[in-house]
């Protein structure tokens, strides 16, 4: 039985030296775009990004030329891709990851495909009769139900003083000095 490929879309995303120039990243770039279509891939676009500032220190390095690399291909181009990165001193840092089929759509100018998987499908509307509310009570009714609550004393009222007569019986080392 002959095998069939199945072919993912994939983002690489790896960090280069801020040293390098432009010949550097370029060829650096060409390198793996090759090592991807060697292997049955197809590389849909490539974005190189300026000089950026890393969260924290990399292999001693501050700062770092970002490359974002899509591309589709069979599982063999990106364990390919995998191996040369971790191998590989051309770059700081590299990750892989696998996307979903509507980046991949939107990546391969698919607008159509786009468009049909974003687009919510209107649910079907069930029209149901206006249900009838039971009567709401009277509400002095059911505050006569609720027991009473003590009012607070007005903010410019001052406190009312202890007296004796209100206070429980205090040892007297605790009693108020007069």
């Amino acid at each position: 039985m002959p095998s069939v490929a199945i072919t993912r879309p994939y983002e690489a995303v790896y960090i280069v030296d801020p040293d390098m120039g432009e010949e550097q990243i370029s060829t650096v770039t060409n390198r793996y775009k090759q090592i991807i279509e060697t292997n049955g891939g197809t590389v849909a676009k490539i974005d190189v990004w300026e000089r950026r500032k890393l969260a924290y220190m990399i292999k001693g390095r501050t700062e770092g030329i970002y490359v974002i690399m899509h591309f589709s291909g069979p599982a063999q181009a990106e364990s390919e891709l995998r191996r040369i990165f971790q191998i590989s001193e051309d770059q700081i840092r590299a990750m892989i990851v696998r996307q979903d089929e509507d980046a991949s759509a939107s990546l391969a100018g698919d607008a159509e495909a786009v468009q049909a998987a974003a687009a919510p499908q209107p649910a079907p509307v069930e029209i149901v009769p206006a249900m009838v509310a039971a009567p709401v009570p009277d509400m002095p009714a059911v505050a006569a139900d609720m027991p009473a609550v003590a009012e607070a004393p007005a903010a410019d009222e001052a406190p009312a003083a202890i007296t004796e007569a209100a206070a429980p019986a205090l040892a007297p080392e605790q009693a108020p000095a007069e």
